[in-house]
């Protein structure tokens, strides 16, 4: 399946609160996870998704 662009901005976007409420999860079980820890984790996710979009768009450069 092809990501798009607004198909990476909606993963993004919708990955921002789940990563803050992650935190709060954790905290129900006395798992303290400092916000700089969220920070790191949603900052590898991000890239995650932009690796993921900028390799199918070349994909689908090279393929035309």
């Amino acid at each position: 399946m092809k990501l798009t662009a607004a198909g990476a901005l909606i993963l993004v976007a919708v990955s921002i609160p789940i990563a803050i409420e992650l935190r709060t999860f954790f905290g129900f079980f006395s798992i303290e996870v400092p916000i700089v820890v969220v920070a790191i984790v949603e900052a590898l996710f991000v890239l995650a998704v932009l690796a993921v979009y900028d390799g199918s768009k070349r994909a689908s450069r090279a393929s035309h």
